[in-house]
């Protein structure tokens, strides 16, 4: 039997705001030096957008690689169908593998002659048991999670269960090697690390609740501690869809990393009912090292974020907002445009981020994502629904109250009148100083 040689390629799209790690990919790289398979990783983000196409067949003929799995988002669909049909014509014995988030809510998508595998099993052990199987046909048969080919038809295998935690670390090779291209706008370079899987809540916009078959999970908290001491980086993002979300957990990995004398600055993800009810913790979590945390405030009125479906209130996001300040952590709100949007709802906006000297924003356009709840509730009225517009800078449900010229018009002057200032506090070092207002 030919010796696998893996290829791993996260495409490129349009970012703006942050360049980071493929973690999800390092921990398939992991799998890969694990079962002592060759395997490299092809991070289009540190490649330049020209030539994409022949760097990549340069790439897959010098190495002599004969399996490419390829990182699905759903931006990205479109682009990886195309780039599926040119490789296999140019390469027809090759292994083509499409795994990551949009493969994982729809898989179905994926379903063309020129892809040989589909990957949607929640953690990484039918991955495991098909590369230590060689791709054979009976130990795909008796895999879950994933969708192949058998005898020119599709099979589609049904899901397995939930996981906990990961089958092995991820390598972190492509971290550190690209690490002077990594970013996050006006914070600086950071390592990502994930401590749960899917979503306690249900969100109407938001797919993460969907994943890992809807259930909420939590890996070891000791586990965790031990991965962010191993990581050679001082700055690290727990990528979770909520990090404080068990108060105790919260304190435990607190106590530990305090315990232990890891001096790192971390960023998460809160919900703004926990800030709200638990401003007790944020001294703590301050003083381990949590700088950033990103909280979910979507809209500044009950009845939008009753619409998301948030189960959050206006009171709770100011409360939040506060308690963060007060402890000294930056809250980084992040809102969701509605596309029912008025030109006072923007004014509001804009008044709501001053009144409770909100400094770091970040704007997303409603997207009905597919899988999610509001696709299923909006999909007859998309419009322009092409996967590079699914990025949440685009429009893809007709604005309401304005024409899409003025919505995007209204939408980029809303950065206008915001960005200026973070730049401009970065600047002059004050950017994380909570107690200041000013622009210096």
């Amino acid at each position: 039997m030919q010796q696998m040689k893996v290829l791993l390629i996260r495409p490129k799209y349009t970012s703006l705001v942050a360049h980071l790690e493929p973690l999800g990919l390092e921990y398939l790289a992991g799998l890969a030096r694990d079962l002592d398979i060759p395997c490299t990783i092809h991070d289009e983000f540190d490649k330049p957008w020209t030539f994409r196409l022949s760097r990549m067949c340069r790439i897959v003929k010098k190495g002599g690689y004969n399996f490419i799995g390829l990182n699905a988002n759903a931006n990205t669909v479109d682009y990886i169908i195309k780039r599926a049909s040119q490789l296999k014509k140019k390469f027809p014995d090759i292994t083509i593998m499409v795994g990551g988030p949009e493969a994982e809510m729809n898989y179905a998508e994926f379903c063309t002659d020129d892809i040989d595998l589909i990957y949607y099993d929640n953690g990484l052990q039918t991955l495991k048991n098909i590369w230590e199987g060689g791709l054979e046909t009976e130990v795909l048969d008796r895999q879950t999670g994933i969708a192949f080919k058998k005898n020119g038809e599709w099979v589609i295998k049904e899901k397995g269960k939930p996981v906990c935690g990961f089958i092995n670390k991820p390598d972190r090779t492509q971290f550190y090697k690209g690490l002077k291209k990594n970013y996050i706008f006006m914070k600086g370079k950071y390592a990502l690390s994930k401590a749960s899987f899917s979503c306690p809540f249900a969100c109407s916009f938001c797919y993460c609740t969907k994943m890992n078959g809807g259930v909420y999970t939590e890996r070891d908290i000791m586990e965790v501690v031990d991965e962010v001491e191993e990581i050679k980086h001082d700055k690290i993002w727990f990528v979770d869809d909520t990090f404080f979300f068990h108060k105790d957990r919260v304190e435990m990995f607190c106590n530990e990393i305090i315990k232990r004398g890891i001096k790192k600055n971390f960023m998460a993800y809160s919900r703004a009912d926990f800030l709200a009810e638990n401003p007790d913790i944020l001294p703590l979590a301050y003083k381990a090292g949590f700088r950033d945390i990103l909280v979910g405030l979507e809209a500044i009125s009950d009845e939008t974020l009753d619409e998301y479906n948030k189960q959050t209130s206006r009171d709770e996001n100011i409360m939040a907002i506060k308690n963060l300040l007060d402890a000294g952590i930056v809250c980084n709100g992040l809102f969701v445009i509605n596309y029912t949007a008025t030109r006072d709802d923007y004014r509001k906006l804009m008044r709501f981020i001053k009144d409770n000297n909100l400094l770091w924003v970040v704007f997303g356009i409603f997207t009905p994502y597919k899988g999610t709840d509001a696709y299923a509730e909006y999909q007859d009225q998309v419009t322009n629904f092409k996967s590079w517009r699914l990025d949440g800078t685009h429009i893809t449900l007709k604005p309401t109250n304005m024409s899409s010229f003025e919505y995007m018009l209204r939408y980029y002057w809303i950065h206008v009148l915001t960005y200026p200032k973070i730049m401009v506090r970065t600047l002059f070092g004050t950017s994380y100083d909570t107690k200041r207002t000013g622009w210096f």
